[in-house]
């Protein structure tokens, strides 16, 4: 318990710290762009091989990506339930943010150091599941809301899938565990230096970017969404939790990880679709917020 404080504490204060910089004219949102690309194709991939380096394939993996699959069903399901009558830019808005995850620039470096090696491969695993989904089947259902064409594309599915640098680093080393193949000792330890950065620049950039404009109107939708994403997601929890048979590191790592914020893409997504990138921001802002607090809660409850 102490450790995850400390750990919320520190990474907290990191936010802080990019958010009160960029007020004091310090850091501008224009600066994130290079800590956003040096996350992306430099420390993310880095804190991936890391993380996976001595990485055993079990069955019980496979249950990591079904869950993954699963869970951005239920939420989409039940968010575009939900929102049935509502406008298309609010189905929108559901559609990319409810069912998301910010697994790699958020998720990982704040449970860096909290979970299991086995735990830490649940997590990417997910991810790879959540990466598919919003870009093949959330694009798909974009597409037929706004009524627009451009919907599912395959070619642009596996582009997106094998052009992330973060992916790629998931599927190489998976690839390597089932062979058994080991990488050298220092292309690891350089990897560990630049994984060692990686939680750094990620709460950094998450500060610079965060921003927050709230009146009543927009207070009450956001509530509304949150009480939906978090008591579906619980209800999700509960089932991995008492219903899955997985190890107990796993159980708690997919638990956590179900807290976690929006994924950073999703307002882009959402504004490329047609919707309201803007509201879709705020969302993701408060999103952070939220996630930090589930979070350590729940890791302390599964632990």
């Amino acid at each position: 318990m102490q450790n995850v404080l400390i750990q919320t504490v520190v990474y907290v204060t990191l936010l802080g710290l990019g958010f009160g910089f960029k007020k004091a004219g310090i850091f501008r949102v224009e600066d994130s762009a290079f800590l956003k690309s040096a996350i992306l194709y430099l420390t993310m991939p880095a804190t991936a091989v890391n993380g996976m380096k001595a990485l055993e394939l079990q069955p019980s993996f496979l249950w990591c990506l079904l869950i993954g699959f699963v869970t951005c069903t239920v939420l989409t399901v039940v968010g575009l339930f939900t929102a049935r009558h509502s406008s298309p830019s609010r189905r929108l808005l559901y559609l990319f943010s409810l069912n998301s995850f910010n697994v790699g620039n958020f998720a990982i470096p704040f449970l860096t150091g909290l979970l299991s090696d086995n735990g830490f491969a649940a997590l990417c695993l997910f991810d790879i599941a959540v990466a598919i989904y919003l870009y093949g089947i959330s694009y798909t259902l974009a597409g037929t809301i706004t009524g627009q064409d451009g919907g599912f594309s395959l070619g642009r599915l596996v582009k997106k899938i094998f052009t992330s640098p973060i992916t790629d680093a998931y599927l190489i080393m998976l690839v390597l565990a089932a062979v058994q193949i080991r990488l050298p000792a220092p292309l690891l330890r350089l990897t560990e230096v630049m994984s060692n950065a990686n939680p750094f620049l990620a709460m950094l950039s998450i500060g610079i970017l965060f921003e927050l404009r709230l009146d009543r109107q927009s207070l009450a939708e956001y509530l509304r969404f949150f009480a939906l994403r978090y008591g579906t997601a619980l209800v999700v929890a509960l089932g991995v939790y008492f219903l899955v048979p997985l190890p107990a590191d796993i159980r708690q790592a997919i638990c956590v990880l179900l807290m976690a914020p929006v994924a950073s893409i999703a307002p882009l997504l959402t504004k490329n679709a047609g919707g309201d990138g803007a509201q879709a921001a705020q969302v993701n802002s408060l999103s952070i917020l939220t996630g930090i607090v589930m979070m350590v809660v729940m890791y302390t409850v599964t632990g």
